[in-house]
């Protein structure tokens, strides 16, 4: 989501991370202690609260599970109640059922002023009102685990909703800030947050549960489609939906998204991908981005890409065009400097070479496969007062000055890709 500051003298000295926007994000994360080494397999407790009275026996078609962390300023701001109250425009039915892990950073209704420290988590039922205000809907199992940076608190969390729930397909949104290959799900009372491979392991622990992939895994937070993390997350899920740039506080519409699936509960994961695509850039008229990945064509996507790098590395000139630093800083980029539109990047090197050349040729097949093959829907609406100027669909790690080998080499993109070498290659280049 969307990094939104508040003056309060007492929220700037305990919220982690919430810097200018034109800040280095390696810098911010820098000063973020180590997420702790749960483990993300630990049983779940046992359910001890009564099943909501609206529960169907039989098995529905969706199941969709919001994992909230509002223990930040989103929280403290109203977004996360704000977010659940549109939920409960449409709530659960006897097709569908929507859960939420909740757990805030919240401010006294009384006085306004004094910040109230979660106690806990708690996980709950979205049933239908038509109360904009108040959430009604009832709390299924309340939980003393206040962390919400941890995967381990995810992983329970779904593992209560799958065995509560049945359902034939599953979703899984992951609500909260979001710095790309850097993580996601900031809190800022245990100063703990999701690594992107700790959460890829997470979602296999998903996936082992179910027997099969999620069917769709979404991120309502910032900065998150990029191509190391999707090819991450997506061993696990099928479909994978999120922004390059950052999402408004507001984050997704979900009245009009679930209003979509209620009405047809029958679609598949890929539908659901462009219905969350589509809602979400008619809520906005400027400055948001977008995109739903097709997660089995993400193995011939990697191939494509290292059939470009490649070419590239063969040809003096290419390799001159595509490391040229004054190309790169005029590649469309997003808050996270470093992360830098794909097909804007192979369009402005293909531009600097003659027609004749292999890199041309490598290039256009992998855009190709980018646009008909892995993304499924993308939205780029005009931007306003963000850095980027086309968005594409998905971001890859362009480093400016510095190399980050130990957060990006533990990813299975840089193993799996030559990506990582052309970096290094690149690197070696500006240093002569």
């Amino acid at each position: 989501m969307k990094r939104v500051f508040l003056t309060l003298a007492v929220l700037a000295a305990m919220t982690v991370g919430l810097k200018a926007q034109g800040a280095s994000f390696d810098s911010l994360m820098s000063d973020l202690p180590r997420p702790s080494a749960v483990e993300v397999s630990a049983p779940a407790p046992v359910d001890a609260a009564p099943k909501a009275s609206s529960t169907a026996a039989s098995e529905r078609e969706w199941l969709v599970l919001v994992f909230i962390n509002g223990v930040n300023d989103l929280g403290i701001l109203g977004y996360a109640n704000k977010d659940i109250n549109e939920m409960e425009q449409v709530g659960s039915s006897d097709k569908m059922a929507v859960v939420v892990e909740y757990g805030i950073l919240g401010i006294d209704d009384e006085t306004g002023r004094n910040l109230q420290f979660p106690r806990g988590s708690k996980t709950i039922y979205i049933t239908r009102d038509a109360d904009p205000s108040k959430i009604t809907s009832p709390v299924i199992y309340p939980s003393n685990d206040a962390d919400m940076g941890s995967e381990a608190n995810l992983v329970r969390f779904v593992k209560r909703g799958l065995r509560k729930y049945p359902a034939k397909k599953v979703a899984v949104i992951l609500w909260n800030h979001g710095a790309g290959r850097l993580g996601i799900s900031f809190d800022d009372v245990s100063k703990n947050y999701m690594e992107v491979d700790r959460l890829g392991a997470a979602l296999a622990q998903i996936k082992g549960v179910l027997g099969r992939n999620i069917d769709v895994f979404a991120t309502d937070a910032c900065l998150m489609q990029m191509a190391s993390v999707a090819y991450e997350l997506g061993r696990s899920a099928d479909v994978i939906v999120g922004s390059e740039e950052e999402v408004p506080g507001n984050g997704y519409k979900y009245n009009a998204l679930l209003g979509r699936l209620s009405a047809d509960p029958s679609m598949g994961a890929e539908a659901l991908g462009r219905a969350m695509v589509e809602t979400y850039g008619a809520s906005y008229g400027f400055d948001a981005t977008l995109s739903a990945i097709r997660t089995s064509a993400l193995p011939g996507f990697v191939g494509a890409l290292n059939n470009w790098v490649m070419a590239v590395k063969g040809d003096r000139e290419a390799f001159a065009a595509a490391t040229d630093a004054s190309l790169i800083g005029e590649t469309s980029r997003f808050s996270q400097k470093e992360s830098k539109d794909l097909v804007d990047y192979l369009e402005r090197v293909e531009a600097e070479l003659p027609a004749s050349q292999p890199v041309k040729a490598a290039g256009a097949n992998l855009r190709n496969y980018l646009s008909n093959g892995l993304i499924i829907d993308t939205v780029a609406k005009p931007a306003n007062r963000k850095p980027y100027t086309k968005a594409s669909g998905l971001a890859i790690y362009i480093p400016d000055l510095q190399y980050n080998s130990a957060n990006y080499e533990k990813l299975a993109f840089a193993g799996d890709s030559l990506w990582g070498d052309f970096l290094l290659a690149m690197m070696k280049e500006r240093l002569k």
